[in-house]
């Protein structure tokens, strides 16, 4: 484990894959990120982690637009405002709408109970297809 030392004392350290993999299945909103038209765009979303994709549902609009085989970032994070500590896991891949897709996997993923937090049509699915996750902790020693 990699620990790099900060000010005041704080240690900045590696979450272990396992780790960031048990958070992930446990922490039901984060942020899907990345280019849609040339910009920038970070977004909340409810998810599921299902094996080593991350699935989530939207409607028509900016993260449908750059999800279509794109490269995006997906985070989740913890902090505790009191003890000034926090962790963070970034997942990294290939997100693409499986609507369409007719493979046994992504059928299946459609199954998933999967219920979007925001109102409205939410009937486009997209996963995640992940290339790494890392994850790091800010504690004090």
């Amino acid at each position: 484990m990699t620990h790099d030392v900060i000010g005041s004392g704080a240690v900045l350290e590696e979450i272990p894959l396992e780790e960031c993999v048990e958070l992930l299945t446990r922490t039901p909103v984060g942020r899907v990120g990345g280019v849609a038209h040339g910009k920038p765009f970070v977004f909340p979303v409810n998810y599921l982690l299902d094996g080593d994709k991350v699935v989530f549902r939207t409607g028509p609009g900016t993260k449908l637009d750059g999800s279509g085989f794109g490269r995006v970032a997906f985070e989740i994070d913890g902090v505790d405002e009191e003890t000034k500590t926090g962790w963070s896991v970034i997942v990294q891949g290939v997100a693409a709408e499986i609507n369409e897709m007719l493979d046994q996997h992504s059928e299946r993923l459609r199954q998933l109970d999967l219920s979007p937090w925001v109102a409205g049509e939410k009937t486009h699915w997209v996963a995640i297809d992940t290339e790494s996750i890392t994850g790091r902790r800010l504690t004090h020693r």
